[in-house]
């Protein structure tokens, strides 16, 4: 519903099924794949992904998550984390405390800002295993693009951040493909609802919901880290 679900896999495997994080992460990569494809295709139905950052954003993505699974089995993510944590924190409160402005236009960015934000994107969503909408989202909204608009784009670019993260963790690291997949499947039921919600709520009340969850996402990152 609010594009971000995919930060709460990783804790949980590693604290409740007692999972090497690195390897957490590498599982939880695979199982996005499942989520965007179904997530792409409940947005791009409702016609609320816009393909062409899709496309630009892709450019920067498919190296950046060759570059960050590897840098993930090698470097200890906690002070990383830290770091995310807090500018996704900061990014809640932005969109929390920003005033609702009628007819407002999202700031335009070109081709070249859309690779840059895709490496970034793919970089840190391999790091940490987040699929890629934590970081994307919070930039979009950062940049005034729409709530909805932010999460359908969100969907779609899961799909070459989990194909090419897994790549990277398989060749530099570990991954359960088969724990991955029933993890994909039974998250999908989820995306399933999420997305039939998110085109039922009013946009206004949508940015409220997706500022509360991405405050409660820092919390949790910078909680799980402090007591890991």
């Amino acid at each position: 519903m609010v594009g971000i679900g995919g930060i709460l896999l990783s804790p949980l495997l590693s604290y409740v099924l007692h999972m090497d994080l690195h390897l957490a992460m590498a599982t939880s990569s695979w199982s996005f794949l499942f989520t965007g494809v179904i997530g792409t295709f409940f947005y791009a139905k409702k016609k609320s992904i816009s393909w062409e950052k899709v496309w630009w954003l892709s450019l920067g993505i498919v190296p950046a998550t060759l570059i960050g699974a590897r840098t993930n089995v090698f470097l200890p993510a906690k002070f990383l984390t830290i770091i995310l944590a807090i500018l996704i924190g900061f990014s809640g409160l932005h969109a929390f405390i920003r005033q609702s402005v009628k007819n407002l236009k999202p700031n335009q960015i070109g081709n070249f800002q859309l690779i840059l934000i895709g490496f970034a994107v793919g970089f840190g969503s391999a790091l940490t295993g987040t699929g890629g909408p934590v970081l994307l989202v919070p930039i979009f909204l950062f940049l005034q693009f729409p709530a909805l608009q932010s999460v359908g784009v969100s969907q779609a670019i899961q799909l070459p951040i989990a194909i090419f993260a897994a790549m990277g963790f398989a060749l530099y690291g570990q991954i359960d493909f088969l724990m991955g997949t029933q993890l994909g499947l039974i998250q999908s039921a989820g995306v399933v609802f999420g997305a039939l919600l998110a085109h039922r709520i009013a946009p206004e009340r949508l940015r409220q919901i997706v500022a509360f969850a991405l405050i409660g996402v820092g919390i949790l990152m910078i909680g799980r880290t402090i007591f890991d």
